[in-house]
């Protein structure tokens, strides 16, 4: 995949998430899976979740030689007109395909975009635990989930197997699976189908926070969607087999944003999930990048 199409990809991402008003309506039994995020954000952490999280536009890295065409110079462009107006460059016009700029131009760009990078990170992060959290609810079966075709319908349960797996993240970018092929890493095309959670399953997962929202209605006196859980979901996962733990936590790590070290404490809640206890992931830290005691967090 090229590095435009990979733009165009995100932007569409970023464009969905900030126009909410055009995703389906939920129904007594299901919650979009995009109003779900903002849930399940909430419920981890409270306040701190803006809501913005899932909007960010992306600001990929830059290179350090000036480019004279494609997204990263338009990019450049716009960043110039928006916070450098002493240049006296001129807001983008149409079609307008070859940018000229200095070396200071650029690296006055890099430097905004490395800023606005550190600025999104706990914002990043916070999406990204919400996502990891979903997707291990739903293949415990603590999430119940469904697919509904984009005309209409009642939606059809998701099998429990088909959140595991590696390549299910862009499921997020719109909140949309092809149900014949669904670990395809496309999105948006006429075989994909809206995914839902139950609502009863959410409210589990999610306690006092669904009955606080405006944007679904109630859920009905009893359903049989989904049996709800017996205990706390973060408290019932099974426990990782042993040979899975330290790659589980590899992977954890290697989604952190470009520099950013977790605390012990968000470590342990992450794996918690996962069935794994504070003393194995003392000894799974060891082996990993820690922050020295007293030293502030990164991004």
């Amino acid at each position: 995949m090229s590095l435009e199409l990979i733009q165009k990809q995100l932007s569409m991402r970023a464009e969905f998430w900030k126009k909410s008003l055009g995703w389906p309506n939920d129904d007594t039994s299901y919650v979009f899976l995009g109003r779900a995020v903002h849930v399940i954000g909430k419920s981890m952490f409270g306040s701190d979740w803006t809501g913005d999280e899932p909007c960010l536009d992306p600001l990929p890295k830059l290179t350090v030689f000036p480019e004279r065409s494609g997204w990263r110079a338009r990019l450049v462009h716009d960043l110039l007109v928006k916070h450098h107006p002493e240049y006296n460059r001129q807001p983008l016009k149409p079609y307008q395909q070859s940018f000229e700029f200095s070396g200071k131009e650029w690296m006055d760009a890099v430097t905004i975009v490395e800023r606005l990078r550190q600025e999104q990170a706990p914002r990043l992060r916070r999406l990204i635990e919400v996502q990891d959290r979903i997707m291990q609810l739903a293949e415990a079966s603590f999430l119940i989930t469904a697919i509904r075709e984009k005309a209409g319908g009642d939606p059809q349960p998701i099998p429990r197997r088909w959140w595991n797996s590696e390549r299910i993240r862009d499921r997020f970018d719109l909140c949309q699976l092809r149900p014949d092929d669904p670990y395809n890493l496309g999105i948006g095309s006429d075989p994909f189908q809206w995914i839902f959670v139950s609502r009863e399953s959410l409210m589990s997962c999610a306690p006092g926070v669904l009955a606080d929202g405006e944007q679904a209605p109630k859920p009905a006196a009893t359903t049989s969607a989904a049996a709800p859980p017996t205990e706390d979901p973060a408290k019932a996962f099974r426990r990782l087999p042993e040979a899975k733990i330290e790659p589980a936590f590899r992977h954890w790590r290697e989604q952190q944003p470009e520099g950013y070290i977790p605390t012990e404490e968000q470590d342990v809640a992450h794996m918690r999930a996962l069935g794994v206890g504070r003393d194995k992931v003392r000894e799974l830290r060891k082996k990993f990048p820690r922050r020295r005691r007293g030293e502030k967090r990164s991004g």
